[in-house]
């Protein structure tokens, strides 16, 4: 009967080695899946994260753009005004020249306007002296 018990004994201690063995099993998995799963949300995370770095620059790029736009449309108006300004500044130029009546009568040397066909004050000087 020793012999029987302790083979008995032999089976359960089998038995319970196996049991043991299992449930570490069930934990080293239960840690890998752990693992795994701690892996997967930090690579959520990450491309979470890659995703929104990418949104911010795309943003921050088209804020960019606009502002480059924005400057290029300015500078474009301050040209044209300067232009425009420019061509104001050379008509006000012209326009006295224009206003300035063009002189049918050339004037002689002391400024005064020469009369033509001797209508002019020495003519009638000299037509009195006649």
């Amino acid at each position: 009967m020793i012999i029987h018990e302790r083979i008995e004994a032999r089976k359960i201690a089998k038995l319970a080695l196996a049991e043991v063995r299992n449930i570490i099993a069930k934990e080293e998995e239960e840690k890998a899946l752990d693992r795994m799963r701690e892996e997967s949300e930090a690579k959520a995370w990450d491309r979470a994260e890659a995703r929104l770095k990418e949104e911010g620059e795309r943003i921050e790029k088209a804020d960019v753009e606009k502002a480059m736009e924005r400057i290029r449309r300015e500078k474009e108006e301050r040209e044209k005004m300067a232009e425009k300004a420019k061509i104001e500044k050379d008509e006000e130029k012209e326009k006295p020249e224009k206003d300035k009546k063009p002189h049918d009568k050339p004037v002689d040397a002391e400024g005064r306007k020469a009369e033509k066909d001797g209508k002019g004050k020495e003519a009638k000087k000299t037509k009195k002296k006649q």
